[in-house]
């Protein structure tokens, strides 16, 4: 396969893992980190059809990267790859979770896609 077609299917992996975590964990209250309710709510996070499928998710992104890593770059690589999942991720959360995201996060979403377009390009 090619580096842009396993990066793309990396990208969207890890993307939609993102999203589902999200939407799993925020599904029973979130993990507060306190030790009194920790174990049962990793308990909860474990047992999460979102979760689960986002942990998976995230594990066939990562088998995927490393064949990227493999015969590539990564000056080049992680770069394109990180700057995608940002843009991604936000458009995600925007059309599935209902997220809001400000001006000025566009604005340097923009200016990371002109940086991406110069690794990528040179």
């Amino acid at each position: 396969m090619s580096f842009y077609l396993l990066l793309i299917v990396s990208v969207f992996s890890n993307v939609t893992a993102n999203i589902f975590l999200k939407k799993g964990v925020t599904s029973f209250g979130g993990i507060t980190g306190q030790k009194s309710s920790l174990f049962l709510e990793l308990t909860k996070a474990a047992t999460n059809p979102f979760v689960i499928v986002g942990i998976g998710l995230y594990g066939f992104s990562f088998l995927i990267w490393l064949r990227i890593l493999s015969f590539n770059d990564l000056s080049r690589a992680y770069p394109i790859f990180a700057t995608i999942v940002f843009l991604l991720t936000t458009a995600g959360s925007v059309m599935f979770l209902n997220e809001n995201v400000s001006l000025l996060r566009l604005v340097g979403i923009c200016i990371m896609l002109l940086g991406i377009y110069l690794v990528a390009r040179y």
